[in-house]
C-alpha cells in the first residue's frame, strides 16, 4: 500500500516552478527552485539548485562516458571502472566508502549507462563534505589493485549471469539491441560481452579511467538545503585542485540507415504468453521531429486504456491482454518500441498486421482535435508527477545535461505544446516504416505443457532505453544510515509529523485526515475500508472475489459506461481506482487542484454506484482465468511458492488463492452482495493531501463523500487466524537448465506474535546481519571476502499485524550454492552465540536514525507514513517516537530477535537453477 500510494500521490513542480538557468556572475542572490550553472577553472561544471524542503542534499557526479565509448574487445570496461572506483584509494581503503557513507546517513550508488556514468550520494546537509571528499579523491586517486580487479570482474560476471544469462527478458533485450543496430555501439551490452570480460586487463581499465574520469569530462549536480555561495566554496575546496585531463574530442557515432525489416524469435520456459515487440529507429530528443513523435506514439500505444492499440487489441479484438509503448532519452538516436502480450501464438501475425494498419491510418489521416488535446493534457500531468524528490530532480537534470545540456529540457517541453495534427502525420510517415522495423517475439517453448513453468513478463520493464548497470542493487533506502558521534549528538532528527496531520469526521462517519502540501497545485486522496478478514475469500469458497469486484468497479458507474468513463478521466486528466484485498479494501485518486471536484465526484460514483455490467464481469474473468491457470509461473516462482505455501500451510495467506472453477462461478449477484456488505462509510478512513487548507479539504470531502450511505446490516469483523507451527528443516531443489545460476530463498518458521515493540530491534538485527551486500555481516562475508554473490535481500515479511516470517534471498553460481547457504547459517550462528558488538549496535542505530529524515522529505512522504499508520491502527504520533525506541534497543534485544525470528532448525530452503535435484539434501543435517 505504501509504495502504491507513494506512486499515485507524487505530484511535483518542474513545470509549475518554471526552473530557469542563470549565471552566478550576474547576481549574488540565488532563488530557491532555480538552477544555476557554475564552472571551475579545471573545467568541472557545477549545477546548483536550492530546495529547503528538508535538511538533505543530493550530490550526483557524472562523467560523460559510457558504453558508447567502447569498442569490441573491451565492451563493459566503463562498468568495470565504475566498480573499481569503489575498491580504494590511499585515503579511502577498500570498503571504506560504503561504510563511511552508511555511518554518516548516506544513500549512495553508481551506475553505468550507454551514454554516461554517475556516482551519487544523498546526505544530511551537515554531512555533504564527506560526499565531496570521497568523489574528488577517487576522481584522481583510485588504485585499481590487480587482485581487487580480478575479484571484482568475477562479481561483475555474477551480475551478468543474474541480469542477463539467467534472465529470459535480459537475453531478449540484449538480442534486440544487437540485431536492431548494425554500425553503432548500442549493439553491444553495457555490462559487456562475456569474452571481453574475460580478457580486459587491469592496465586497460586504468588507462580508460585516466582518460575519461577527469574534471573537464564531468559535471556535478547539487540539489537541496544549502546556501549556494557556501556550497560552491566547498566544491572549489574539494574539486578545484584536481588537474584537467586530456581534451577529449566528441565521438561522432552513426547508425547506418536500416533498409530491410528485421525479425527474431526467442523461446524460453519463463515466458507465460507470447509477447510481440516492434522497434523503430528514431532521432534524438533535440531533433525537431521528436515532440511530434512523442505525442503521436502516446496516442498510438501509451500504457492507457484509451490508447488506440489498447482499445483495438484488448477491448475490441480481444486478442491481447496488455499493450505498452514509448521511447526514452538517449544521447544518440534510439528506438521506439511497441510491446503487446498476445493471448495465443497463432495470433501474433494478426496482431502485427492490426498494428501496422493502425499506424497506416495515422500516416494517412489526421488524428482528432480531441485526441491531440487529451494527449497533451496527459503529457503535462505526467511531467508534473515525475520530479518530486531531490533525487528524481537531480537525475533528470543530470541526464539532460549529459546528453544535450539542461537548457534543452525546456525546449523539449515547449515543443510538445506546439505539436500539430499535421506534424504527427508527417513523422509517422517518416519513421514508422517496415524498412525501419525490428520485430522481436518472446515465445513459450514449443510443446510446453506445464504452464506453471512460465513467467509473466511486465512489458513496461522491457529494457528501457539506455539501461543502467549499478554497483549494487538499487533499493531506495536499503543503505541509508547515520552518524558516528557518541550519544548521537550529530544526528539531524526528522521534523515531527503528528502536528501536520489534522483530523475530522464527515457527517456519515468517514474519518478524514488532511495534510497540507503547497509545493504544487495538486490534490490526492487515499482511502482504506477496514473490513477485517473478508470471509468470502477463504471460508466462502470465492477467493479472488474482491479483486474481481474492484476491477469491475473501475470499469464504469451507473452514469458512465467503461468507454465514457475512461475517456473522461483520461482527457481531464484525473485518476481514481479501487483495489481489493483479503483483509481490507482501498482506493486512491489524484488530480490537479483545478480538477478536484471532478476527481472526488468520479471517485464517489465509482465507490457507491458501480455499474457492474455483466459484459465487464466476463471480460475481466476472461483476462484473469489464464493467469490463474498459470499462477505458478517460472521455475523460480514455483520454488518460491513451494516455500511460501509450506510456511503458511492451511492458512488463508496460502489458501486464499483463486482457482479456475470457483472464479468462474462468481456471479454479478455475488459482487453486488460483497459491495453492499463491505463498502461502508463508517469503516472508511480517508487521507487527503493537497494545496488547500484543512477546512477546504474537509469541505470538499463532505461535499462529495458525505452523501455516501449504506443502510445494510453492519459487518462484524473477523480476526485473522494464526498459522500452524513449522517443524523441521526442508530443502528442495527445482532444477532448470535454462538458468545459468541458482536462486536461493530461505524462509524461517512463521511467527504469530510480531509485536510493535519488536520493530526497531528487528531492523537493527537486519542491518547488522543481512540488509546489505556491502555493509552487513552476511554481505561482507559472501560478496566482499568470497565474491560468491552480487546482491542480498532480507526482511521480516508481514502481511498483517502480528503474523509474518523472515525471508532471505540471494543468487550465486551452481558451484557456490552450498557454500552460500552454509555461510548464511554460519553468520546466524555467530550472532546468536556471540551477540553483537557495541560498535555494531551504535552503527545500526545511527543507520536507522539516519533514515528518519529521508522518509519525511515531502508532504507526500508523510502521507505514506500516515496511511500505513491508519491501516495498522497505530497512534498518529507513532513515527515521532521511533527515534527514542531505536535508542533504547540493547544488544540483548537484538539476540532475542534473532532467536525469535531466525529459527535455524525450523525453516524452508528452496533453490532453483541448473543444479541436481538431490544435490543439497545433505545440508539438512549439515547446517
Amino acid at each position: 500500500m505504501k509504495s502504491n500510494f507513494n506512486k499515485s500521490i507524487i505530484l511535483l513542480l518542474l513545470i509549475v516552478l518554471c526552473f530557469s538557468i542563470e549565471s552566478n556572475a550576474k547576481t549574488n542572490i540565488y532563488e530557491e527552485g532555480k538552477l544555476y550553472r557554475h564552472k571551475l577553472d579545471n573545467g568541472l561544471v557545477v549545477l546548483t539548485m536550492e530546495r529547503h524542503i528538508a535538511p538533505l542534499i543530493y550530490h550526483q557526479l557524472t562523467y560523460k562516458v559510457g558504453a558508447r565509448n567502447e569498442k569490441l574487445g573491451y565492451t563493459g570496461i566503463s562498468h568495470i571502472v565504475e566498480h573499481m572506483m569503489f575498491k580504494g584509494t590511499q585515503k579511502f581503503k577498500k570498503g571504506d566508502v560504503s561504510k563511511l557513507i552508511s555511518l554518516n546517513s548516506g544513500m549512495f550508488n553508481a551506475f553505468t549507462m550507454r551514454d554516461m556514468t554517475s556516482y551519487y550520494e544523498y546526505m544530511p546537509a551537515n554531512k555533504i563534505e564527506l560526499a565531496m571528499d570521497i568523489e574528488s579523491d577517487r576522481m584522481m586517486n583510485s588504485i585499481f589493485d590487480p587482485d581487487e580487479f580480478k575479484s571484482e570482474v568475477e562479481v561483475i560476471k555474477q551480475e551478468r549471469r543474474m541480469r542477463v544469462e539467467s534472465n529470459a527478458q535480459g537475453v531478449f533485450s540484449e538480442a534486440l539491441y544487437n540485431i536492431a543496430y548494425q554500425s553503432h555501439p548500442n549493439q553491444n551490452p553495457v555490462i559487456g560481452w562475456p569474452n571481453d570480460l574475460d580478457n580486459i586487463t587491469r592496465n586497460q581499465a586504468y588507462d580508460y579511467y585516466q582518460k575519461y574520469y577527469t574534471p573537464n569530462n564531468a559535471f556535478l549536480v547539487l540539489i537541496g538545503d544549502f546556501n549556494t555561495e557556501d556550497i560552491i566554496k566547498l566544491t572549489e575546496k574539494y574539486y578545484g585542485g584536481i588537474p584537467k585531463g586530456p581534451e577529449l574530442k566528441e565521438e561522432s557515432l552513426y547508425e547506418e540507415e536500416q533498409l530491410v525489416e528485421k525479425s527474431f524469435k526467442y523461446t524460453h520456459n519463463d515466458f507465460q504468453f507470447p509477447i510481440l515487440t516492434m522497434s523503430f529507429h528514431i532521432p534524438v530528443y533535440t531533433h525537431k521531429d521528436i515532440a511530434a513523435l512523442k505525442v503521436g506514439t502516446k496516442i498510438l500505444c501509451e500504457k492507457s486504456r484509451t490508447s488506440r492499440l489498447y482499445k483495438l487489441l484488448v477491448e475490441n479484438e480481444k486478442i491481447a491482454t496488455t499493450v505498452a509503448g514509448g521511447f526514452g532519452i538517449t544521447k544518440d538516436p534510439g528506438l521506439f518500441r511497441i510491446s503487446v502480450t498476445v493471448k495465443a501464438d497463432s495470433l501474433i501475425e494478426k496482431t502485427k498486421g492490426l498494428i501496422l494498419n493502425e499506424i497506416a491510418l495515422m500516416q494517412n489521416e489526421n488524428i482528432s482535435d480531441y485526441e491531440l488535446e487529451k494527449t497533451k493534457n496527459r503529457f503535462k500531468f505526467a511531467e508534473v508527477q515525475s520530479g518530486v524528490k531531490n533525487v528524481e530532480l537531480g537525475r533528470r537534470i543530470s541526464m539532460f545535461e549529459a546528453y544535450y545540456g539542461w537548457e534543452s529540457y525546456d525546449k523539449y517541453i515547449n515543443s510538445v505544446k506546439t505539436v500539430s495534427k499535421e506534424d504527427i502525420k508527417d513523422v509517422m510517415k517518416k519513421y514508422l516504416l517496415t524498412t525501419n522495423l525490428t520485430v522481436g517475439i518472446m515465445m513459450p517453448k514449443e510443446g510446453e505443457t506445464d504452464w506453471q513453468n512460465r513467467k509473466p513478463i511486465n512489458i513496461e520493464d522491457l529494457d528501457e532505453e539506455g539501461n543502467s548497470f549499478y554497483y549494487k542493487n538499487p533499493c531506495p533506502f536499503d543503505d541509508l544510515p547515520l552518524i558516528t558521534e557518541d550519544d548521537f549528538e550529530d544526528i539531524i532528527y526528522p521534523k515531527k509529523i503528528a502536528p501536520l496531520i489534522k483530523e475530522a469526521k464527515l457527517s456519515n462517519g468517514i474519518k478524514v485526515y488532511t495534510i497540507e502540501n503547497h509545493l504544487v497545485p495538486s490534490i490526492s486522496c487515499a482511502g482504506y475500508i477496514n473490513t477485517g478478514m473478508i470471509e468470502e475469500t477463504f471460508q466462502g469458497a470465492q477467493p479472488g472475489i474482491t479483486d474481481l469486484l474492484a476491477s469491475v468497479m473501475n470499469r464504469g458507474t451507473e452514469k458512465d459506461d467503461y468507454e465514457t468513463l475512461s475517456e473522461r478521466m483520461s482527457f481531464i486528466p484525473i485518476s481514481f481506482g479501487v483495489n481489493g484485498g483479503l483483509k481490507g479494501l482501498s482506493f486512491m485518486g489524484n488530480s490537479l487542484i483545478e480538477n478536484k471536484d471532478e476527481m472526488f465526484n468520479t471517485g464517489f460514483e465509482i465507490l457507491t454506484m458501480p455499474r457492474l455490467d455483466k459484459k465487464d464481469i466476463e471480460m475481466i474473468k476472461s483476462k484473469n482465468i489464464p493467469k490463474i491457470e498459470k499462477r505458478l509461473s517460472s521455475t523460480g516462482m514455483k520454488a518460491f511458492y513451494y516455500m511460501y505455501d509450506t510456511i503458511y500451510k492451511e492458512h488463508p495467506f496460502s489458501t486464499s488463492v483463486p482457482e479456475v472453477e470457483s472464479f468462474k462461478k462468481i456471479t454479478r449477484e455475488d459482487l453486488i452482495g460483497i459491495h453492499k456488505k463491505y463498502f461502508r462509510p463508517e469503516l472508511t478512513s480517508l487521507l487527503i493531501v493537497g494545496d488547500m487548507s484543512h477546512s477546504e479539504m474537509v469541505a470538499t470531502a463532505e461535499k462529495h463523500f458525505g452523501k455516501w450511505k449504506n443502510n445494510n446490516q453492519p459487518v462484524t469483523p473477523i480476526e485473522m487466524p494464526t498459522t500452524l507451527p513449522l517443524k523441521g528443516r526442508v530443502i528442495k531443489v527445482f532444477k532448470d537448465n535454462d538458468y545459468k545460476q541458482c536462486t536461493i530463498n530461505i524462509g524461517f518458521a512463521p511467527v504469530n506474535n510480531i509485536l510493535p515493540e519488536d520493530e526497531e530491534a528487528v531492523n537493527i538485527l537486519n542491518y547488522i546481519l543481512a540488509s546489505s551486500a556491502l555493509t552487513s555481516r552476511i554481505g561482507l562475508e559472501l560478496r566482499d571476502k568470497q565474491g560468491w554473490i552480487y546482491g542480498l535481500k532480507s526482511e521480516l515479511h508481514s502481511q498483517t499485524t502480528g503474523i509474518g516470517y523472515w525471508k532471505l534471498n540471494t543468487k550465486t553460481s551452481v558451484e557456490n550454492t552450498a557454500n552460500v547457504i552454509k555461510g548464511i547459517f554460519e553468520q546466524i550462528d555467530l550472532l546468536e552465540n556471540n551477540g553483537v558488538s557495541d560498535e555494531e549496535l551504535k552503527n545500526a542505530k545511527n543507520h536507522l536514525l539516519g533514515l528518519l529524515p529521508f522518509y519525511v522529505e515531502t508532504p507526500d512522504d508523510i502521507a505514506n507514513i500516515v496511511i500505513n499508520t491508519i491501516i495498522r491502527n497505530e497512534p498518529l504520533d507513532n513515527y515521532d517516537k521511533i527515534a527514542e525506541r531505536i535508542i533504547s534497543v540493547t544488544k540483548e534485544d537484538v539476540v532475542k530477535m534473532a532467536e525469535k525470528y531466525l529459527q535455524k532448525d525450523n525453516c524452508v530452503i528452496v533453490v532453483d537453477g541448473p543444479i541436481e535435484e538431490n544435490s543439497l539434501d545433505y545440508l539438512i543435517e549439515a547446517l
